[in-house]
């Protein structure tokens, strides 16, 4: 099968598991500029291990809620609790997400251990994300709130710039940086939260950091930052699903790899540069 081919297959017979890869890693690497320029990198890792917990919850026999709502539920109550803490000065922002990443790991296998042992496989699963069979529910609710948060963002685009890359201005000029610390992690909270309940853990973080950090090793100015992300958002997931069936490899590590290498390339483009300079 050539590549044209291939890719053709890929469009007909999963087309939720591209087009829903697609979606996740622009979302991801939108978001991701904010995170890794706020120095809060571990936040998106924290984030989906406290939505794999909420999920884990809902697998409780005495739990009836949806798989998503205790997902969204519990990473929402956590983010508006962190972003509290994030914003002060007595604990350092790194140990502050230190201590609720481990207590979300911790009380997962804790929970997993009374669950039923066909829904710990479930939740493995869903750890390590199915992106070739996801839902069409899953791909339009991941649509929903993606939708929202890009209205949010494009309403606040300067607010939200300001206080992301000059905080320390933006709060001299008026800004309530705490409000919109809080809606800014919100927004964060709930895409992570869905996304990863649609892809996996390594998909979400894997984006949430990999894009931002090649689009300033190739560029400083914060548009061209973002749109740079956002295109290997939208490239990375299509060359990593063609690369995992041609390979026959999983797709989200294959996906992340595949941004992974686009990383090293701006690196060594940047070296070259300075060489030259």
């Amino acid at each position: 099968m050539n590549p044209v081919e291939l890719l053709e297959t890929l469009f007909r017979e999963f087309p939720y598991a591209v087009y829903g890869s697609i979606l996740v890693g622009i979302a991801c690497a939108f978001l991701g500029v904010h995170i890794v320029a706020k120095r809060v990198v571990f936040l998106g890792a924290v984030l989906t291990q406290v939505s794999v917990l909420g999920l884990t919850i809902t697998f409780l026999p005495f739990v009836a809620i949806p798989h998503t709502v205790g997902a969204l539920a519990a990473t929402l109550v956590t983010v508006v609790i962190i972003s509290r803490l994030l914003t002060g000065r007595k604990i350092p922002r790194d140990a502050v997400l230190g201590v609720v990443f481990v207590t979300s790991v911790t009380a997962r296998l804790l929970i997993m251990q009374k669950t039923p042992r066909v829904e710990v496989a479930e939740v493995e699963n869903l750890l390590r994300g199915d992106i070739l069979f996801v839902t069409p529910e899953l791909f339009f609710l991941m649509l929903a709130g993606f939708a929202v948060a890009l209205a949010v963002h494009l309403l606040f685009f300067k607010e939200f710039t300001f206080v992301t890359f000059d905080a320390d201005t933006a709060a001299a000029q008026g800004y309530r940086a705490g409000v919109w610390e809080l809606v800014f992690y919100l927004i964060a909270g709930m895409v992570i939260s869905l996304a990863t309940h649609m892809v996996g853990d390594l998909f979400v973080f894997g984006f949430l950091v990999v894009p931002a950090v090649t689009a300033m090793l190739v560029s400083r100015n914060v548009k061209w930052i973002f749109l740079i992300s956002v295109l290997i958002g939208v490239v990375a997931p299509i060359i990593g699903l063609y690369a995992a069936f041609l390979l026959d490899v999983p797709a989200s590590p294959a996906i992340v790899g595949i941004a992974s290498v686009g990383l090293g390339a701006a690196w060594l483009w940047g070296l070259a540069v300075k060489k030259t300079a």
